[in-house]
């Protein structure tokens, strides 16, 4: 999975959050199953600039003048967002270990043309991730869903996945993912209509015009 570079300040429990963020700072935390929670904070031009051109799943390799971080690998588990202006205003860090196994939500990359979808069928996606585990070197954090072999009515379950090796599919098997859903009544009705609209005004566009004889 991508690795990306960010740095991180430690910062003090009793400092502003307001003020931070005012001052174009990230307030967030890393958490660790070895030890005591670290409140951090990240310059929030320096987060949008990296995510933009990288997957927000992506392995993080922790830069900072403090020894206690520096050095961390870490995923995002939460991203808090202001519910008007929709910035960020709080994130939260998980450390990743090397030899432990993670949890991460893998987007889901429907690919190819469903045979039912040739026959007038709909693709619906039902689900756009699926939580999965294994180790940092296999975690991937996109699985590609292969659907041209669907037909009209058509499920795919979560069990129906194809995998890396050493990965697990958190998700509870039996979750539909996609499925080919018929097509719309009215839809077909309308399309047939307007064929037959412009099949008639062909016709009528290539019958020769007669012309009146003048008195």
């Amino acid at each position: 999975m991508e690795k990306v570079n960010l740095n991180i300040n430690v910062r003090q429990k009793t400092e502003n959050v307001k003020s931070l963020r005012k001052n174009g700072f990230i307030p967030g935390i890393i958490y660790s199953k070895h030890s005591s929670p670290v409140s951090i904070s990240l310059n929030s031009k320096e987060f949008y600039k990296t995510f933009a051109k990288s997957s927000i799943s992506s392995f993080i390799d922790v830069t900072s003048d403090k020894k206690e971080i520096n050095g961390k690998t870490a995923v995002i588990k939460e991203i808090q967002k202001d519910p008007v202006k929709d910035n960020v205003i709080h994130i939260d860090f998980h450390e990743v270990l090397m030899n432990e196994k993670i949890e991460i939500e893998a987007a889901l990359h429907f690919v190819g043309k469903a045979e039912g979808i040739k026959l007038g069928g709909i693709l619906e996606p039902l689900m756009r991730h699926v939580l999965i585990s294994g180790f940092p070197k296999d975690i991937v954090d996109v699985i590609n869903v292969d659907v041209s072999s669907l037909q009209v009515g058509d499920i795919l379950h979560a069990s129906d996945l194809k995998i890396g090796e050493g990965l697990e599919i958190i998700t509870d098997p039996e979750a539909a993912i996609v499925m080919i859903a018929e097509p719309n009544v009215e839809e077909v009705t309308q399309k047939a209509a307007e064929e037959k609209s412009e099949t008639a005004e062909q016709t009528a566009a290539s019958k020769p015009q007669t012309q009146s004889k003048s008195e």
